[in-house]
């Protein structure tokens, strides 16, 4: 097992992608706190977790916006299980919006999600880790941090400035052992997604079709790169992003 006697955080875990990871890093061996503004929902994917597995999983009640509630969290974290290993940021929102019609409050949702929320999450883990080394963080963005997709500018926004902070911190960090890399996806079939643009069988085709694959990804495609990056397979690897997107990019 690739994660086994590994303790890992994963936030956003209560469905979509989170869960999927969180699922995916159980079966390999690791113990997981789940994080998530949904708590309850959270809770019933860690009690599966844990009647499947057989491995410790429980779950927190996170903001990950509000740092008081992140070092609280983070902290209540290490005491429970005695360690942190790994860290997958994966809470993320979106809304398209085109840009003329974009406002302030909206422009600060997603930047407070998808980039302060990886940056405390980040920076109280790493308060934790440094002092043993060896430590995971990986960070969720998206193809829309490198590619323009309409109404997304302030989704991409926050997503470009996840993985410029994903390569600071692995500049800053490396030399405590502790490594950052970012997953970047395209489509993946959760419900984000779904509520948002693969709102039919014929937008899922449309989606499907623009890649180089003629496939959308399902949580568990983007999870095992993510696994690559909290193992040891990737212990020479640090700052970097890898596009997880079927070719949706290249095929442009």
């Amino acid at each position: 097992m690739l994660l086994e006697n590994k303790v890992a955080i994963v936030t956003g875990a209560a469905q979509g992608l989170g869960e999927g990871i969180a699922r995916l890093f159980a079966s390999e061996g690791a113990e997981v706190a789940l994080c998530d503004l949904n708590e309850q929902g959270a809770s019933d994917i860690a009690a599966q977790i844990g009647k499947q597995t057989g491995h410790k999983a429980k779950a927190y009640g996170l903001d990950v916006s509000k740092k008081p509630e992140v070092v609280a969290r983070v902290d209540a974290i290490a005491r429970e299980f005695g360690r942190i290993d790994v860290l997958v940021n994966a809470a993320g929102v979106i809304k398209p919006v085109p840009f003329l019609e974009e406002d302030e409050a909206n422009l600060d949702w997603h930047f407070n999600v998808n980039f302060r929320g990886p940056y405390l999450m980040s920076q109280a883990v790493a308060r934790i880790m440094y002092k043993r080394g060896g430590c995971k963080i990986v960070n969720i963005s998206s193809d829309s941090a490198v590619a323009a997709f309409p109404n997304e500018a302030a989704y991409g926004a926050s997503k470009a400035a996840l993985v410029a902070l994903t390569r600071v911190i692995a500049k800053d960090l490396g030399v405590y052992g502790i490594y950052c890399n970012a997953i970047c996806p395209g489509a993946i079939l959760t419900p984000m997604l779904k509520n948002n643009f693969l709102t039919t069988p014929d937008k899922e085709k449309e989606y499907a079709e623009a890649t180089a694959l003629k496939r959308i990804a399902k949580p568990e495609d983007i999870g095992r790169v993510a696994l690559f990056f909290a193992c040891h397979l990737s212990d020479h690897v640090t700052g970097e992003h890898i596009m997880a997107t079927a070719g949706d990019i290249m095929s442009q």
